[in-house]
This record gives C-alpha cells, sequence and structure tokens, in this order.
C-alpha cells in the first residue's frame, strides 16, 4: 500500500512538472536531494550500482580464495615463501580482479542499459572466472610463490562463479527497490512508436524507469492526452529546455524521417547535457540484433548478416532441445504425476489438452498441455468473447481473458505457475518444438500473420520465447509477431540459453499468465 501511495505522489509530481516546463501554472518537481558528488548528480544510479557491484565482485574474490584455503592450503614453493593470506598477494589479486571485470565491461553497462541484468552478464561471467583461474595457475606457479593442484583451481573457478553471479544478482535484486534506482526518463518521438516505447516501460517496472512525460513530435503544440497515467504533449520546439526544466535523467527519443540536422543537433545537446539517450530505430525489425557496428575511415557502417540458421546451427539447438527436454522430463516426472492427479480429481475430463497448432514450415501438429478448463470450455467461447482484453472478439488478434469463468480451480494455479505447458516436452523429443522458439500459433491467429512475418515459420514454434519471457498475454498480437520475427533474425545458441535463464524469472513474476 505505501509503495502504490507513493507511486502516485510520483506520478502527480510528474504530470506537475511537465505542466510547468509547458508554461502552465503548476508547481515545478522538486529538485533531487542528493549531494552533488562527482558523477552523481548525473547518474546517481550507475554511480552507486557500480560501487555495489565493486564489493560484490571483491566478496566473490574472497569467498573463492577462502574456499580454496579450506580445501587445502597452498603448498609454498620454498622455505618462507608468501601464502594465499599475505596481504600483499591478497591486494594484487583483487586488483587483478577488478581490473579483469573492468575490461569485460560489467560496471559501467547498467549505465548505458536500463534492461541489464544478470543473465546477460553470465556469459562475461563465466569468460572472466575462466580466465582469473588461468592466470592465477600460471602467475603462481612461474613466480614461485605456490603450486595449485587440479582440484584446488576446479574450486577456486566453480566457486567463483557461482558467487559472481549468485551476489550481482542479489545487489541487482535489492537495488531495484531503492529509491535511487529509479530514473526519471522522458520519452520523445512521434506518436505510434512513443506511445509503443511508454507500453513497454509499463510492463517492466524492474527496469527502474519513471517516465515523468511523453513529447508527441507529431502533435500540435499546445495540444495534450493522457495514456494511462502519463501525459503526452504535443510539442516540436526547445526539446532541451524542456528535458532540463523537467530534470530528466534519460531520453528514449524514436527516430523517424523527419530526424533533420536539428534532430541530430539535439542528440549532441542531450549527451553533452550528461542525459543518458537511446535512440529507437525504425528499421529494427530488419537488422534484429545481430548487426555489426564498424568503420571505414571514419564512416560507421552497420553490417546486416544473413538470416540464415546453418546446418551446425540447427544440429546444435536441436542436440539441446534433446537433451534438456529428456532432463527435465527426467526430473519433473513426480510433479507431473502429481500435476495429473490433481486435474483428475478436480474436474472431469481428459488430463491432456490437444490443439491443433501450425509449425515449422506451416506443418500442422497437436500441441500437448495439461487441461486447464471444463470440458465445455471451447463452446463457451462466444459467451466470453466480449471479455477478450486485446479485442477483436473470436476472430482478430490472440484471446485472451483474464478471470476467465472456464479455467478450472486446479487449471487457474497450473496456468499461473506455467506448469500446463510442461507435457510440451514431449512435442520438443518428438521434434514438432523446440524448448526456445517462436509461438506456436493456431489456425485462426497463422491467417494473419503475412508479409516478412512469415520467417516466423522457419524455425520450430517454442516451448518459451521472448514473447513469454517479456509479457506474454499481456503483449498485443502485432507485437507478438514482431518479437518472433526478431526471434528468427538475431537467433544465436547464447541468445537461447539467455532466454531459458529469464524463463525461470519471467515464471516466478506470473506477469501475464492467465
Amino acid at each position: 500500500m505505501a509503495a502504490d501511495v507513493e507511486r502516485e505522489d510520483e506520478t502527480s509530481r510528474s504530470k506537475s512538472a511537465l505542466a510547468h516546463a509547458l508554461g502552465a501554472a503548476a508547481p515545478p518537481a522538486p529538485e533531487a536531494t542528493v549531494s552533488a558528488a562527482p558523477g552523481l548528480s548525473s547518474d546517481r544510479r550507475g554511480y552507486l550500482l557500480r560501487r555495489l557491484l565493486l564489493g560484490a565482485d571483491v566478496l566473490a574474490l574472497l569467498g573463492a580464495s577462502t574456499a580454496v584455503l579450506a580445501y587445502g592450503r597452498f603448498p609454498t614453493a620454498g622455505e618462507g615463501g608468501p601464502a594465499l593470506h599475505d596481504v600483499p598477494l591478497a591486494v594484487l589479486g583483487v586488483f587483478a580482479w577488478i581490473l579483469l571485470v573492468r575490461a569485460h565491461g560489467l560496471y559501467h553497462v547498467g549505465s548505458r542499459r536500463v534492461e541489464h541484468g544478470v543473465t546477460e552478464e553470465l556469459g562475461p561471467i563465466l569468460q572472466l572466472v575462466t580466465l582469473a583461474s588461468f592466470l592465477a595457475f600460471i602467475a603462481l606457479s612461474v613466480a614461485g610463490l605456490a603450486s595449485l593442484t587440479a582440484g584446488q583451481c576446479l574450486v577456486f573457478w566453480a566457486t567463483a562463479l557461482v558467487l559472481e553471479a549468485g551476489l550481482r544478482c542479489g545487489v541487482r535484486s535489492w537495488a531495484r527497490h531503492r529509491e535511487w534506482y529509479r530514473v526519471r526518463t522522458l520519452i520523445i518521438g512521434e506518436r505510434v512508436p512513443t506511445d509503443a516505447m511508454l507500453r513497454k516501460v509499463r510492463r517492466h517496472p524492474e527496469w527502474g524507469l519513471d517516465v515523468i512525460g511523453c513529447v508527441d513530435l507529431s502533435g500540435a503544440p499546445g495540444t495534450r492526452r493522457e495514456v494511462g497515467s502519463v501525459t503526452v504533449v504535443g510539442c516540436d520546439a526547445d526539446v532541451l529546455g524542456l528535458v532540463r526544466r523537467m530534470g530528466a535523467d534519460r531520453v528514449l527519443l524514436a527516430w523517424s524521417a523527419r530526424f533533420t540536422e536539428e534532430r541530430l543537433e539535439l542528440v549532441r545537446e542531450l549527451c553533452e547535457a550528461k542525459v543518458h539517450v537511446d535512440l529507437i530505430p525504425t528499421w529494427f525489425e530488419l537488422l534484429g540484433l545481430r548487426f555489426e557496428v564498424h568503420e571505414m575511415e571514419g564512416t560507421p557502417l552497420l553490417s546486416v548478416p544473413l538470416v540464415q540458421l546453418s546446418r551446425s546451427d540447427a544440429a546444435f539447438k536441436r542436440a539441446l532441445d534433446i537433451g534438456l527436454a529428456s532432463l527435465a522430463l527426467g526430473v519433473l516426472s513426480p510433479l507431473l504425476a502429481l500435476c495429473a492427479l490433481a486435474i483428475k480429481l478436480d474436474s472431469p475430463g481428459p488430463i491432456l489438452f490437444r490443439q491443433r497448432r501450425i509449425g515449422r514450415s506451416d506443418r500442422c501438429f497437436r500441441v500437448l498441455k495439461f487441461r486447464s478448463m471444463f470440458v465445455d470450455a471451447e463452446c463457451r467461447k462466444p459467451e466470453v468473447a466480449r471479455l477478450n482484453f486485446h479485442g477483436g472478439g473470436e476472430q482478430t488478434g490472440m484471446f485472451k481473458v483474464r478471470r476467465d469463468p472456464r479455467v478450472t480451480r486446479v487449471g487457474r494455479w497450473l496456468r499461473s505457475t506455467s506448469l500446463d505447458e510442461l507435457p510440451q516436452l514431449f512435442n520438443v523429443l518428438r521434434g514438432e518444438m523446440s524448448l526456445v522458439g517462436p509461438r506456436p500459433l493456431i489456425e485462426n491467429e497463422d491467417r494473419q500473420v503475412g508479409g516478412h512475418f512469415r520467417r516466423r515459420m522457419t524455425l520450430s514454434p517454442g516451448l518459451t520465447g521472448l514473447w513469454q519471457i517479456h509479457g506474454r498475454s499481456d503483449i498485443a498480437f502485432d507485437e507478438m509477431v514482431g518479437l518472433d520475427y526478431l526471434y528468427v533474425t538475431s537467433w544465436s545458441l547464447w541468445g537461447d540459453m539467455k532466454i531459458l535463464l529469464k524463463t525461470f524469472s519471467a515464471v516466478v513474476r506470473a506477469r501475464g499468465a492467465y
């Protein structure tokens, strides 16, 4: 309740700041009370987060070193030689550790990317810990300071990996609930991309973005409208002054064909004013996330790779599906049996629900799910069509109903925990689905997908994917199709691993699970 009141106060302050910036008779937003320490006034969140992460990294190193000592003390190379706990050696180790973390870009990335989390850091952390273990083994052996055994190296590597990821995750989780983590954000652009970005930000409070207003560059000056609790004004003049008067820390700027030299100058001025700027390109659907940035005599170039899955990539992806799906079925078999028993005792009807879906290369298959509705749910669909919160009734977009009366008591629990999806592991083993991929569509939804978005059919539909980790049913049909296209054009094996890891947090949050 206190958090809700605080958020309402922040909303009212934001509206007052926006009205004041536009010249209305309203008091300005209160000035920040944070002391003007170097680097703190312009990047309070990054300033504090970097120091917390630094402390977590040092604790991870000390914890890993302690684990090695507990496993077995280093045998020194000669009598009187320094041991692991000697102060100079420990200081040197901590300093080298921090340099490695800094070289991997794991401190300042939080300032540049608001959605950055531990999942994106797992790859660099794995490289960092492996490199640190190897360098420690070489340096100590060559310098004659100590002789590490294979067991000690393995203990250091495993402990450092777990502590580094775990402590950083704990720090970020704690920080997201602090007031200093919030970033005053202004969204600027034409109406369509601005409204789309506002919806995304509101779906993800964990990003820590407090939208204090939106500027619609396509709207007439002086006009205003409300999107939820955020005021959107039409304005095409003195954007920099507006940003300064509102005290925005970050600007999300939607690129458009109307970006003239004046708009480019605005970006430069915002950067010089120490305001974080994120440009939202209109061509991201073509480039995806795999483009390569380089330059030719100072001219920046974006090289777009061929959108094609090689045979080796397809083989690796299939091997990952078979291995992880088999392991999951073996580990989760008691849970599957418990779910089946609960469904049978709760309501009459079959345990499994089979539905016709469109798979890779337009091939149809029967998706398997635990039954979460009464057996007459399909007959009752017209009764609840008006409750479809995506609009369009039964024919257009996705059919999603919050608190659907056709869902059984056990089915509601299965859906909120996503356990109803587990039987799809059998679809994965049969090759009809993949662990990660585009959302499997029913025939009516598939008929609504056209043009270049049909490329989603080049990969097998997934048990999870970008749609599932970014909000599931809360995401509109058009956005879901765009996410699927982005996945297909940006596929990578490491990207699949990150999506699988993010799926666990998405299941815990249960956002969009109806």
